[in-house]
């Protein structure tokens, strides 16, 4: 069927290439993009740019974030995966898909960044609250995500080209890819398309068993994951200062999972608890399409002719869950029917999640070089959550729950001395949140921050930045909408994040070295899942039903970072290390579905060797989480419980070869977990119930996924 598609998609994009043939070459991407070559960080940043990741055949969110020890991806399947940074989940970072706003959560036991790692052409990852200019609602940073486009495909002189490939993997998939690009005088355009499989995968401890005949039990239960990604970009040059650049991108993932994507069997030998999840499996379709339009203007090298950036973006995710079982006549080992004992878990839902807004940024040259600037802005965002299965809407209960964000901003650094430059600015957000009950919220505040940087001598950056960051309510989790026993507190207050972090930095030609110290506090964070004594209509305390509410005690995040790197002509060598300590009430905090994750240490080893008259690159990547045993406190349930995280390490071998005399042929061998480890990452949550406590027999097993054993991956693609 795939091969069907692809024929037909190259037959259909195939005839552009004598409309791109035909234009002449005197294209001005170069003059379009020619900006200031320095740009003022007020933040601890990241970025990974789309040559690692192909050198990785990155499929899947833990690939992306692989070489980054401060960050961590739990979850294990494709849709199940969470990103982590410094501890806190993605949900409390600004999120953005070339522009589009991925705010919100649809549904607290799947991930919430869906997007193909393929189309990606970088990943900025802005750590600690973030500035005036990330957006609103940067509560612990951001993570800005940029697709290809056709000028990064396509070589000098070269207006129309393609790439196909075509990828296999023993644990256990496949994978098809086929782009497709051109530029003419006054425009470039890309269309990319990939087919991937995962028929299921295997955890390290079943990899070899029934190597050609698998067992039920040998297959990692809802590992499966079908996905078509489409991605559509076009860039239109009005002149030499103008551009304009439309988007679409969809990732669609197809597979038959538990309800609860982030949970497994717990082993046989642990089924005290009378749990089985394969008697709950769904038919689950996700999707996320993003829309963006975008218009740039490079303004000139003078104060009133600043640079502009206007965005105009439409992002909707859908969650449809339908049961492949009879919830009334399905038993649970204890004979009790699965609607019953489990209403949540086989339950159909049609969940939607639509964040639509535009963005206005200027920047004045301050100086010619943009190394200092004036920056000011404007930003709309709405946010809408439904579930469109609820088969119960009261007018205490309207079934969606909605918000719009506006806010304006204004940030400028000046270099005071040639090696001290100071940067400040502010941000004021006013959220209006319309809850499932009807009732209304208005919050607001002021996000300012500031930053010094001094370079005492041309080695050395020292950097020492403050982030204060307001974020209002906003429409809670999508799954809980219909659930009448979760109630939202009618006087909520903002969330707030603050941010102190020291960072030095040291360079030299052969040798790099960075390391940053960091505390981070989160106050009056809006908690969905607890339990409080919330009064019934007869004026009596019931304990059992959930109240969304802000949390009285503050979460405090303390960490450090360090990373070195040896490059030597062909060689290179890099090393990572980060912890973290998100605490609340003094202890560690046990896993949240909302808020974050506790971690042992965590080092990252690279080593990377180019050949290039062969061209060949040969890389190993090392990663090692510390066992962890602590005594963790439950924001949930306002209790403590014994937490024990195994540790383990994971080493991969990325092997690529582009043969110089063959242009265009390029193959690529990945071999992750190559000693087959059984290990789950420490950020998978351990409880299946968020709102349960850690003494309920649900509980009591860890059944997160574990992540896949032995992977190869092989992949030929050829590019002309």
């Amino acid at each position: 069927m795939f091969k069907n598609q692809l024929g037909i998609m190259i037959s259909l994009l195939m005839p552009l290439s004598v409309l791109f043939a035909d234009e002449p070459q005197n294209y001005t991407l170069d003059k379009v993009t020619a900006s200031g070559e320095k740009e003022f960080q007020f933040n601890n940043k990241d970025f990974i740019n789309e040559k690692d990741l192909g050198a990785r055949q990155a499929n899947q969110m833990s690939d992306v974030f692989a070489t980054q020890p401060d960050i961590n991806v739990g979850g294990g399947g494709m849709m199940a995966q969470k990103i982590y940074v410094r501890g806190i989940e993605d949900r409390l970072l600004r999120v953005t898909i070339d522009g589009a706003a991925q705010n919100g959560n649809a549904f607290h036991h799947q991930g919430n960044t869906i997007i193909d790692p393929g189309m990606l052409k970088e990943v900025e990852v802005t750590k600690g609250a973030a500035n005036a200019s990330a957006g609103p609602g940067a509560l612990a940073g951001a993570i800005t995500m940029t697709t290809k486009d056709a000028s990064d495909l396509l070589e000098k002189g070269q207006n129309f080209g393609a790439s196909l490939s075509s990828s296999f993997y023993t644990n256990f998939g496949i994978r098809e890819n086929a782009i497709v690009y051109g530029r003419g005088k006054y425009f470039d355009i890309l269309g990319y398309y990939t087919h991937q499989n995962i028929f299921y995968y295997r955890d390290g401890e079943h990899t070899f068993k029934n190597l050609f005949h698998p067992t039920f039990e040998d297959k990692v239960l809802g590992s499966a994951s079908q996905q078509n990604n489409v991605l559509l970009k076009a860039n239109g040059y009005i002149n030499d200062k103008d551009k304009i650049t439309f988007t679409y991108n969809l990732t669609r993932d197809d597979a038959t999972r538990p309800f609860r994507a982030n949970v497994t069997n717990p082993p046989a030998s642990a089924q005290e608890d009378k749990v089985d999840f394969a008697q709950e499996l769904f038919h689950h379709v996700d999707s996320n399409n993003n829309a963006s339009f975008e218009y740039n203007h490079q303004g000139d090298k003078n104060f009133g002719s600043p640079k502009i950036k206007l965005d105009a973006y439409g992002s909707v995710r859908n969650i449809h869950l339908t049961p492949l079982f009879d919830p009334n006549n399905t038993k649970t080992a204890d004979g009790q029917p699965i609607a019953e004992a489990d209403f949540e878990g086989s339950t159909p839902r049609n969940i939607f999640l639509n964040n639509f807004g535009a963005d206005l940024k200027i920047s004045h040259p301050i100086t010619q070089d943009y190394k200092n600037t004036f920056d000011w802005g404007l930003d709309y965002q709405n946010m809408t959550v439904m579930d469109k299965d609820q088969k119960i809407v009261t007018p205490e209960q309207r079934g969606r729950e909605s918000s719009n964000i506006m806010g304006a901003y204004v940030q400028a650094n000046y270099s005071v001395l040639k090696s001290l430059t100071i940067g400040a600015g502010t941000r004021y957000d006013v959220y209006t949140y319309f809850d499932k009950n009807s009732h209304n919220h208005v919050t607001q505040g002021f996000s300012p921050s500031v930053a010094i940087l001094y370079n005492p001598i041309d080695p050395i950056d020292v950097k020492l930045s403050y982030a204060y960051v307001t974020r209002g309510a906003l429409p809670g989790d999508a799954l809980l909408i219909q659930d009448p026993d979760v109630i939202i507190d009618p006087h909520l207050k903002s969330e707030k994040g603050q941010n102190v972090e020291f960072d030095i930095d040291y360079t030299q030609e052969y040798f790099s070295l960075r390391g940053a110290v960091f505390y981070q506090v989160i106050g009056d964070f809006i908690n969905s899942y607890g339990k409080d004594n919330v009064i019934t209509p007869d004026g009596d305390i019931d304990a059992n039903r959930g109240m969304r509410t802000n949390l009285k005690d503050k979460i405090n995040i303390y960490g450090y970072e360090l990373g070195a790197t040896f490059n030597y002509e062909n060689f290179m060598a890099t090393f990572g290390f980060a912890r973290s300590y998100p605490t609340v009430r003094g202890a560690l905090i046990a896993d949240t579905y909302e808020l974050g994750a506790t971690t042992g240490f965590n080092y990252t080893l690279r080593l990377q060797y180019v050949f290039p008259t062969i061209g060949l690159d040969i890389s190993w990547l090392s990663r090692f989480v510390q066992t962890l045993d602590y005594r963790g406190y439950d924001i949930y349930n306002q209790e403590f419980s014994n937490v024990h995280k195994p540790g383990y390490g994971v080493h991969n071998i990325y092997v690529n070869w582009t043969p110089p005399k063959i242009k265009g042929l390029s193959f690529s061998i990945v071999l992750n977990n190559i000693f087959n480890k059984f290990y789950i990452d420490q950020t998978s949550p351990i409880k299946v119930e968020a709102d349960g406590s850690a003494s309920e027999s649900i509980n009591q097993v860890r059944k997160a996924l574990a992540e896949p054993g032995f992977d190869g991956r092989f992949e030929i693609s050829y590019k002309f």
